[in-house]
């Protein structure tokens, strides 16, 4: 629809209540169009401001940039390895840092993109997930994500 969410959370997902096989996404407040009026893509800038939720940000909202279709992606697969490891991201103890006013939010944002997280969570999924974790992380800004392989790979693990 030519639209990223940019807010991926658990408090944005809900299932359906009837039938629990539609899955709906609520609060539209960051949404940000990929794609022009003219149907051609956004180009990729640096807009030095975090939008959507930290613990599920792609690495590329961490940076600073624009967002498309691949941070969406990459947020659905931090919430899934999320609830794969028991509510844990290597990352997810950050706001223990909030205590120390030293700390500012830039700074989590520069230490989010250390890679020792990205390898540490790695380490918490199987081989199948992992290849696919990489092919999202390297996605190119414009890349359509190969939607039908990451639904087939995540239900065949699942």
């Amino acid at each position: 629809m030519g639209y990223v969410h940019n807010d991926l959370k658990l408090d944005n997902i809900l299932i359906g209540y009837k039938d629990p096989s539609l899955i709906y996404l609520i609060d539209f407040g960051l949404t940000c169009r990929y794609l022009n009026e003219n149907g051609t893509h956004i180009e990729k800038i640096y807009t030095q401001k975090f939008s959507g939720n930290f613990l599920f940000a792609s690495l590329n909202s961490c940076r600073g940039n624009n967002k498309s279709r691949r941070d969406d992606i990459q947020a659905l697969m931090y919430i899934m390895i999320y609830l794969l490891n028991k509510s844990y991201l290597p990352w997810g103890d950050f706001h223990k840092k909030f205590e120390d006013t030293s700390y500012e939010f830039k700074d989590f944002l520069r230490e989010r993109l250390d890679l020792k997280y990205t390898k540490e969570v790695f380490k918490l999924i199987p081989r199948s997930l992992r290849d696919m974790l990489k092919k999202i992380l390297t996605l190119q800004f414009e890349e359509e994500p190969q939607y039908d392989n990451i639904i087939e790979q995540i239900t065949a693990e699942i």
